[in-house]
């Protein structure tokens, strides 16, 4: 792992568990969640990395002075090239009682689709059936935004074993190209126990009128654990 990687990855590590710590201290309640995996091929926003790489990823739930945030941090390990890394942090609202909505902000580095970069986000779901939700990003240095929608559904199979799906489609710009994208992810879970999970599935993702070879078709594979 670069350099620079471990620095974001430590720095944004250190305030998830300093939120932690607080809250602890303070009597807050937390939920928390970790994972470790296998990627096949990087997808972002139907572009693909053409690279596998490891995935983790850390985040926390928790209440600060009275209001609700998350907060967390991914990483890509890449086989080639520079690593990926991820931070967000948002808080949501309930607006009715099937009704929700969040606001947040999102910073990239090295993403293999748009480099580096932040964007500020508004989501805005229901808690109905296929769980609608619509989302609309916004860079405020390129001026760009990316307006994403999703549908989603999980079944359980057995106690053990449950499979969900999520279809998304959304309009974004890369390169100062802007392009129409959708994809399916597929994942079926399996319960370790009551906070651990391994999982395995595919995603394909595509995009138009944007100069990429695609569509584009990855594996996953790994665990997650509650905390």
């Amino acid at each position: 792992m670069k350099t620079k990687t471990k620095l974001i990855v430590g720095i944004a590590v250190a305030v998830i568990v300093g939120l932690f710590a607080y809250n602890k201290v303070n009597a807050e309640e937390s939920i928390g969640d970790f994972s470790l995996g296998y990627n096949s091929d990087l997808i972002f926003r139907g572009v693909g990395a053409d690279e596998s790489a490891i995935q983790s990823s850390i985040g926390l739930g928790t209440n600060v002075l009275g209001v609700d945030l998350d907060v967390g941090a991914s990483v890509n390990i890449k086989d080639v090239g520079d690593d990926e890394v991820r931070l967000s942090a948002q808080t949501g609202v309930e607006l009715l009682e099937t009704v929700n909505t969040s606001v947040g902000v999102v910073n990239y580095n090295n993403n293999h689709a748009i480099g580096d970069g932040t964007e500020l986000f508004i989501s805005l779901g229901a808690e109905i059936i296929l769980s609608p939700e619509v989302k609309l990003f916004y860079n405020p240095s390129e001026e760009y935004v990316t307006t994403e929608g999703s549908i989603s559904h999980a079944v359980t199979v057995t106690e053990q074993v449950s499979v969900g799906a999520v279809g998304t489609v959304g309009n974004t710009t890369i390169g100062g190209d802007s392009g129409l994208y959708y994809g399916l992810d597929v994942i079926a879970n399996y319960s370790i126990n009551d906070n651990t999970n391994a999982y395995v599935g595919i995603n394909l993702q595509d995009v138009q009128d944007i100069n990429f070879e695609t569509p584009e078709l990855a594996f996953v594979v790994g665990v997650t654990h509650s905390f």
